[in-house]
């Protein structure tokens, strides 16, 4: 969109007395404003029922010869409506070079000797006869048919005419001074909007600002006004205020930190379903610029423009000085229930193949009653995309104002007026390996490990880097789907007597011991060590978890000169039951068969001990034995 007309602020002589604000035309270099409005100085719009065309007839008032006009005529979108001929009358004060867009529209183009170049689609003209006054020149288009519309224009860069009945308009075109033409008619001024600033008196700081005074039209009725804010600046703490008439609603598109006071009820363009209520504010510049200095803003930005549909703000230079802008968006507004903190807990990065990427999910976003406008990297030109209900901002490591070390990428994320530093850990440079050993000289690594052999684990990092740090956070033992998930390290300490932290290697690798003791039948042949470890940039206090895994081959000691193992002391004790029951009875077969008849005494059988621990052996056999390393199978 182009620059807008040039607009002379009401303001009364005790303005700057008032709120200490001398208001002066800024720059056209620092910022611009531009707006598409219904509003005409004259026009009117009726509802012609049963016409077999549609007549429109256009004034245009230009303040330089040669201008360039874009004329665009639009069908009407309602289902089963057929286009009806368009008898179009175009008049025009200066020369005009008029491109015309009228996609498959039967239009029969009417123009006075003004029309110098026309460019479009060939389309049936004729040359208006000469006549001297605008009432001429309407008795003569109503000998077409009934009139459609007529509007006459300032100084207009594009027009819109939307073709098709109004339902709300009356039956008869009788032209009125500043009319809203509604959804009919839609132009952008050539000739800029004017903006003002000031520096206020006696407030200190850099926030700067934005003030946007929409006046009231011919009409009142509910309207959506979309207003798009792109900074380009350093400024820090912004606000942007909207003033205009209680049916005005507005939906707020903006690259920037800001604090937005309305009037009315607003939404932002990325949560256009949420509708946040605004507040009562004065209805003239002095109030308004007033309400910026409770704000403790610093530096006023002010422009009032007609009704509008659309208005943009560009500002190039905020405060006076041209800077690149760290841009995210962030609206919090008054007596909100959003927790900042956990809003910006919510931020978390994650960095892979060259790319960090952070996702803010909008719905938990909303669950924290909180307003978001954007998200960004501290590069403006770096904004989060809405994708799939999530507000995700991503960036190669050579962009968005990356800074890149070895291990380490980080920047910084702006959130409303919030900001936080990221980082992350580049995992693709860095490679972590469990080794076990089977002394605590930890010199020759393994795989296997005998059962009731105490094993020594080291957790090394390559390549070693003092930007990094690394913890052990949780570390277990999985015997397979027939055996036990064995903890081993629980929320950075050990877990059971027979597990022990050990003190770093000398290049900081954590280490920790353990002692196998498994009592299960049948023994398990091997296990799956995992580690859970943290990692932690030097410079920042954020963590980021790796789990690393080894597989074990798992092995029954060598007999020779070692104790039994359960097996064979069950095989043994069940032995020597056999040949100890076996024995009682020979012996008290041939006492029984010895001894004289008339001597029998009473028999007392006393039970064997070998038979108690038997019992007992027997029952846990096929069964797991705790040890006091451990509540489970190992410890």
């Amino acid at each position: 969109m182009g620059p807008a007309p040039w607009v002379t602020l009401p303001l009364v002589d005790s303005l700057a007395e008032r709120v200490g604000c001398d208001l002066q035309r800024v720059d056209s270099t620092r910022g611009e404003v531009t707006y598409t409005t219904s509003q005409v100085s004259e026009g009117c719009v009726a509802q012609v029922a049963n016409a077999a065309h549609e007549v429109h007839v256009l004034f245009l008032n230009l303040s330089r010869r040669k201008s360039e006009v874009e004329l665009t005529l639009q069908a009407s979108k309602q289902n089963g409506t057929e286009t009806r001929e368009v008898f179009l009358v175009f008049i025009s004060n200066e020369n005009v070079l008029v491109k015309l867009q009228a996609p498959e529209i039967p239009l029969h183009l009417v123009y006075n000797s003004s029309l110098e170049v026309f460019k479009g689609p060939k389309v049936n003209s004729t040359p208006l006869p000469s006549f001297t006054s605008k009432t001429q020149i309407l008795d003569w288009a109503a000998t077409k048919g009934t009139i459609t519309s007529i509007a006459a224009l300032d100084d207009p860069k594009s027009i819109v005419l939307r073709l098709g009945q109004d339902p709300k308009a009356p039956p008869f075109c009788f032209p009125e001074a500043q009319k809203d033409m509604g959804v009919t008619l839609e132009w952008q001024p050539r000739t800029q909007t004017p903006v003002q600033g000031c520096h206020l008196e006696g407030v200190t700081g850099h926030k700067e600002a934005y003030v946007l005074r929409i006046r009231s039209g011919s009409e009142a009725g509910p309207r959506t006004v979309t207003v798009t804010v792109k900074l380009s600046c350093t400024s820090g703490d912004a606000v942007l205020i909207l003033q205009g008439p209680p049916y005005v609603s507005w939906l707020i598109d903006t690259n920037h930190n800001m604090q937005i006071w309305t009037t009315g009820e607003y939404s932002i363009k990325i949560f256009p379903e949420n509708n946040i209520k605004g507040f009562e504010l004065p209805d003239t510049p002095q109030g308004l610029i007033g309400e910026a200095r409770k704000l403790n803003a610093s530096i006023v930005t002010f422009v009032e423009i007609p009704l509008t549909s659309d208005v943009s703000l560009t500002v190039s230079s905020c405060g006076g000085g041209l800077q690149t802008s760290p841009a995210p968006v962030v609206t919090t507004p008054p007596k909100d229930t959003c927790s900042p903190e956990l809003l910006m807990s919510l931020i978390q990065p994650k960095c892979g193949n060259d790319v960090m990427t952070l996702a803010l999910n909008k719905k938990l976003v909303q669950t924290l009653q909180c307003t978001i406008t954007g998200l960004a990297f501290w590069d403006s030109s770096c904004q989060a995309k809405d994708q799939d209900g999530h507000l995700v901002l991503s960036s190669t490591y050579s962009s968005c104002g990356m800074k890149v070390t070895d291990h380490v990428i980080s920047n910084e994320v702006r959130l409303g007026i919030r900001k936080k530093k990221v980082q992350c850990i580049d995992m693709d440079s860095l490679s972590f390996q469990l080794g076990l050993y089977l002394s605590p000289h930890f010199l020759q690594a393994s795989n296997t490990i005998e059962l009731g052999q105490q094993g020594f684990v080291q957790v090394s990092m390559s390549p070693l880097t003092s930007e990094v740090t690394v913890q052990l956070d949780s570390c277990h033992l999985d015997l397979g789907p027939e055996g036990d998930m064995v903890e081993l390290i629980q929320s950075r300490a050990a877990k059971g007597s027979c597990v022990s932290l050990l003190s770093p290697s000398p290049e900081g690798d954590p280490r920790f011991s353990f002692l196998l003791r498994v009592y299960m039948v049948p023994t398990p042949a091997a296990g799956t060590l995992s580690c859970n470890l943290a990692l932690h940039p030097s410079t920042l206090s954020q963590e980021v978890y790796k789990t690393v895994s080894m597989r074990l081959n798992i092995v029954s000691p060598d007999l020779s000169g070692k104790g039994l193992v359960l097996p064979s002391v069950l095989g043994i004790t069940f032995g020597a039951f056999l040949i100890g029951a076996l024995l009682t009875a020979a012996l008290w077969y041939i006492y029984s068969h010895t001894r004289a008849p008339s001597k029998r005494e009473p028999v007392v059988a006393v039970a064997a001990p070998a038979s108690s621990e038997s019992s007992s052996t027997n029952h846990s056999i096929g069964s797991t034995q705790s040890t006091p390393c451990s509540t489970s199978s190992m410890a």
